[in-house]
């Protein structure tokens, strides 16, 4: 699945239907995708130190981002 439709999979994901553990499952999954975005959204940001170099608010994020624990989540769905 590519990243833009596993994006939208988990938001258009009816949640008044699940079970516990499908919601448990879900919130899993959603948790994993934020973090995957955040890494990506560092990865790139660490990568463009022009941009940086202009733009503080972007530099702020970076460092925002670096303390940010982004490995994979550790819940029960894992």
């Amino acid at each position: 699945m590519d990243d833009n439709s596993e994006t939208d999979r988990l938001i258009n994901t009816d949640v008044s239907a699940l079970t516990g553990a499908e919601m448990l499952a879900h919130l899993d999954a959603v948790e994993r995708r934020m973090k995957q975005l955040l890494r990506t959204e560092r990865d790139l940001l660490e990568g463009s130190a022009d941009v940086l170099a202009d733009r503080p608010e972007l530099q702020a994020r970076l460092d925002y981002l670096r303390t940010v624990e982004l490995d994979e989540a550790t819940g029960p769905g894992s």
